[in-house]
């Protein structure tokens, strides 16, 4: 990063910045089976939810614009012996659509996942990720540890990374969608936060 750009928390300030931030960077993301962008919603959701990680919100700074933001929660995977309770998900990753190539989106990650092994946390899944952009940083198929999807099914797009060698073993485990995926596909509280988002100038 050179002295024009800075990594560090979010702050309320920086919220609806972040979530118009979320939305272009997902408006122009071709995404299999999606028909509609909905990820600034879940950023907006998520700042409230019990599983989100507020140590873990980061934002890349360029002559006070925000251009690129990162987000996490908790993600516990339960197995028949013990439940796995520093399992994070890599939530949202956003960079601005013209910026993308620059390396926004590597900084963020590797330095969120250093601060994730320093505050304790021991594994990372990506519940929807492309394996070639991911693979770089070490997440694997989720598969490989034994994880499946909800239905049983092995994606390529679920990934996973040990911060910790060993944590996840390859026995696999049971895990469930946070709370606020009711409220993501509630198609009446969407509409609403979409006519509030557009109204203030988005």
């Amino acid at each position: 990063m050179n002295k024009h750009k800075e990594i560090r928390l979010e702050t309320q300030k920086d919220y609806k910045s972040v979530e118009k931030l979320t939305f272009d960077a997902f408006e122009t993301m071709a995404l299999p089976g999606r028909d509609f962008t909905n990820e600034h919603f879940y950023a907006h959701l998520l700042r409230n939810d019990k599983s989100f990680i507020p140590e873990l919100d980061f934002v890349i700074e360029s002559n006070g614009r925000i251009i690129g933001n990162i987000m996490y929660n908790l993600l516990p995977l339960t197995t028949d012996n013990t439940i796995k309770d520093k399992v994070l998900s890599l939530a949202v990753l956003s960079v601005k659509p013209e910026l993308h190539g620059q390396g926004l989106g590597a900084s963020l990650i590797k330095h969120t996942l250093k601060e994730a092994k320093n505050l304790g946390y021991k594994a990372v899944l990506i519940l929807g990720g492309h394996p070639e952009y991911y693979n770089r940083f070490g997440f694997l198929p989720a598969s490989q540890y034994g994880l499946k999807w909800l239905d049983g099914s092995e994606l390529d797009a679920f990934l996973a990374l040990e911060l910790e060698n060993g944590y996840l073993g390859n026995d696999g485990g049971s895990w469930e969608l946070p709370e606020i995926f009711n409220t993501l596909v509630n198609e009446e509280a969407f509409n609403l936060f979409q006519e509030q988002f557009f109204k203030n100038g988005v």
